[in-house]
């Protein structure tokens, strides 16, 4: 009997439970933490950042067919994220489907399918194919720099709240959103509040014209406009927005809009003008608690947090089944494995606007699709077969990316929607708005509501 190992019960892993279990596919899913969620829950020890928001708006990350409820703002605090997961898992009854608690320590690929070992079992568990979809955000990178730092030193992956911050001479390096999360709350709670980037960034607000920037973004993309065009647009609109970078006294980015990933913030520009955050380059060196920098000068620092992203990494397999010797994803569309047709990875991706979850249930919708059509409809996997070998489709933003762990796996949020919704007819399966969408703790009147919009 065909049965399918699923690796991670977070935003990723609970679509790919709910579309299986739909599709009569047999699968386990296993959770290392107690409960779903992944680093959105609080219990997780790669949890988020405790004063973290989502970097994408409720409309382009909700799930298709689970609204956020009513009173949700536009982005959603980490406990607000939680909150909507796990009533996700409620309303479509996937808490019984999963196995918590329970850690895979390594799969391996054999003759007749995969060997999958769980923690605390002395025998291995052997499956038709694997899911895995345990996220990429949690095995920390540091840098090496020269010198002993004798303060605290933490990666922003093991900062869970601002009482940390709490007094402290603070030193961010990176220029993530974890970074200017954890610096707002340093500006209002520190000492001090010092932010060191090797390189600049574009830093843009979360809202344009009163809207989510995401979900504007997203809207300029369906015209049928040359890209050209339409980056001189979104540079234009950074300029009257924000204006030149040096103005915030923040270097020149070396780098053209969207060729690295922007970061959203509404407070960081206004920490800077305001004199609350400083701006310092890239580190030199380190002697005690003084941090030497690149343009000469130096600071005293208590703490010095590294928000300098993480390695994708899977402690449980050859990082080979996925990346390629220079670390690039030899994925199809970031999902399908070329050769064998019983690996899968969900959310393995990184959108420059809009968010990881919904997108993610696509991939789970196609994962499904596939392993069913292998069973039920060989034409239409051997089809997809061929496809998934070398196609290479248009789902980037059509511009030169730079070559770090952080923008490898970056996508276009539209572009990819719409690549994997073309699929998902091909193969029968349903690729556009549910019928009826669900609302997290809507009243029976808001979920009608939203029911006569989706039929408008």
């Amino acid at each position: 009997m065909r049965r399918f190992c699923i690796i991670g019960a977070g935003a990723c892993g609970l679509p790919v439970v709910k579309r299986f279990a739909e599709s009569g596919i047999g699968f386990d899913c296993f959770e290392a933490e107690n409960d779903v969620g992944g680093i959105w829950n609080p219990d997780s020890p790669h949890a988020v950042y405790g004063s973290t928001h989502l970097n994408s708006s409720r409309k382009l990350t909700r799930y298709p067919d689970f609204d956020f409820s009513g009173d949700f703002p536009v982005y959603a605090s980490a406990r607000q994220a939680h909150d909507y997961l796990r009533a996700y898992a409620e309303e479509f009854g996937l808490y019984d489907r999963i196995t918590f608690n329970t850690r895979v320590e390594e799969i391996e690929r054999t003759g007749d399918g995969w060997v999958v070992r769980i923690a605390g079992e002395s025998e291995p568990r052997r499956y038709t194919g694997v899911v895995v979809a345990s996220g990429h955000h949690w095995h920390p990178f540091v840098p090496d720099y020269p010198g002993t730092f004798e303060g605290e030193m933490l990666h922003s992956h093991d900062v869970k709240s601002k009482a940390l911050l709490k007094d402290k001479r603070v030193l961010v390096v990176g220029a993530g959103n974890s970074a200017v999360d954890i610096l707002d709350d340093a500006a209002h709670d520190g000492r001090a509040a010092i932010h060191s980037m090797r390189r600049s960034y574009y830093f843009f607000p979360k809202l344009l014209f009163g809207k989510p920037t995401d979900t504007v973004i997203d809207r300029l993309a369906h015209a049928p406009l040359p890209r050209k065009f339409m980056y001189g647009l979104y540079k234009l609109g950074m300029l009257v927005l924000i204006g030149p970078h040096e103005r915030y006294g923040l270097p020149k980015p070396d780098h053209d809009l969207f060729e690295a990933h922007p970061t959203a913030s509404n407070t960081y520009l206004d920490h800077l003008v305001h004199g609350r955050v400083v701006a310092k380059p890239g580190v030199e060196r380190m002697e005690g608690k003084r941090v030497y920098f690149t343009d000469d000068t130096s600071a005293e620092v208590d703490l010095l947090i590294w928000a300098t992203g993480f390695r994708v990494h899977f402690p449980f397999m050859d990082d080979s089944y996925i990346l390629d010797e220079k670390g690039w994803s030899k994925l199809f569309i970031h999902t399908f494995h070329r050769e064998w047709d019983d690996f899968f990875a969900c959310g393995l991706f990184d959108p420059a606007e809009g968010g990881v979850w919904q997108i993610a249930d696509y991939q789970a919708r196609l994962i499904a699709a596939f392993v069913t059509a292998q069973e039920r409809n060989p034409e239409k996997a051997a089809w997809f077969r061929q496809l998934k070998a070398s196609a290479m489709p248009d789902i980037g933003h059509g511009i030169k990316r730079q070559d770090t762990p952080w923008h490898r796996f970056e996508i276009h949020h539209l572009r990819f929607r719409r690549y994997m919704k073309r699929l998902l007819k091909k193969f029968g399966a349903c690729a556009g708005p549910e019928r009826e969408m669900r609302m997290m703790g809507g009243s029976p009147e808001q979920q009608q509501g939203e029911k006569l919009k989706l039929a408008s």
